[in-house]
């Protein structure tokens, strides 16, 4: 968040992707339309309600600098923090792991989630009622393939495997990732066929609280 407290400080939106994520469509038209009403706009899990910073539209205003600065603060003084949770605490979303009453006082900044069904969506690596997507395969924004690096636990995850999906998007030959004329998942139908094994038949029919295993919550 420091480069983008930079940024949202001098003036300019920002919009922060984590690496493991892939361009589908021009985001900017459905993230500018949703930005009239908000100064922050965060992806969501699928079927959670937690939130998923893999993709933040960051508005240059003032509440925004003042949350990004109070952020960092706090970061630096809870290095050991999961900074998604920590950003999910500071929009009050959820508490963090230690000390939730040390967090500072602020105004939170005018917030909402960008679609987390058919937009802004996530592979499933490892619960498919939180993971996934759903809806039309052509109305897919940003993909979010979590894991990108090979850190997945093969004997929890929903393939029995690690599924290297960054090296399908970024080392692909059989991909042009300029042509923004050919949809990536029409240049190969090994992407096609990724996208549609985290597809969902349908929305949940509620969220779940933020979590990974719900296996282990009684534990």
């Amino acid at each position: 968040y420091t480069i983008i407290s930079a940024v949202v400080n001098l003036g300019f939106d920002a919009v922060y992707l984590d690496f493991d994520t892939v361009l589908m469509r021009d985001p900017m038209p459905e993230i500018a339309a949703a930005a009239r009403d908000a100064e922050i706009l965060v992806s969501r899990d699928f079927g959670s309600a937690c939130l998923n910073t893999g993709v933040i539209y960051f508005k240059a205003h003032e509440d925004t600098a003042s949350f990004l600065s109070m952020l960092l603060v706090w970061l630096w003084h809870h290095p050991y923090e999961f900074s998604q949770k920590a950003f999910s605490a500071f929009l009050l979303v959820e508490n963090v792991t230690r000390e939730p009453y040390r967090l500072p006082i602020l105004k939170v900044p005018r917030w909402n989630h960008l679609d987390p069904a058919n937009g802004f969506v996530t592979s499933t690596v490892y619960n498919p009622e939180v993971e996934g997507w759903t809806g039309d395969i052509d109305k897919i924004i940003v993909y979010h393939f979590l894991d990108g690096t090979g850190g997945v636990d093969p004997t929890r995850a929903v393939a029995g495997q690690y599924t290297n999906l960054y090296d399908l998007f970024y080392a692909n030959p059989a991909l042009n990732l300029s042509d923004v004329s050919v949809p990536l998942w029409k240049q190969d139908e090994m992407v096609e066929r990724a996208l549609f094994w985290s597809r969902r038949p349908k929305l949940p029919g509620r969220l779940h609280p933020c979590m990974l295993y719900p296996d282990l919550v009684d534990s």
